[in-house]
């Protein structure tokens, strides 16, 4: 049964988005996509993620989402 997860990274104004099956035998593949931060593109990014029935996702940040107020360290968010 896969279990998929994402890895997101937010340098600027863009998100880098890697997305990988971890129950699968051998090496992993990945799939990757860029989104921009627009409220369009975010929504678009859910979906994307939901299509790809992804059940966990890691985020890394410089700090800079914190400072605008989006989150707090420890925050965790549910869809």
């Amino acid at each position: 049964m896969p279990y998929r997860i994402a890895g997101i990274d937010v340098p600027k104004k863009m998100l880098a988005v890697v997305v990988a099956d971890v129950e699968v035998e051998g090496e992993y593949e990945f799939e990757r996509c860029r989104f921009s931060t627009s409220p369009e593109h975010l929504r678009l990014l859910a979906e994307w993620l939901i299509e790809k029935q992804v059940e966990e996702v890691v985020m890394e940040s410089d700090g800079a989402i914190l400072e605008a107020g989006l989150g707090s360290a420890g925050t965790v968010l549910d869809a």
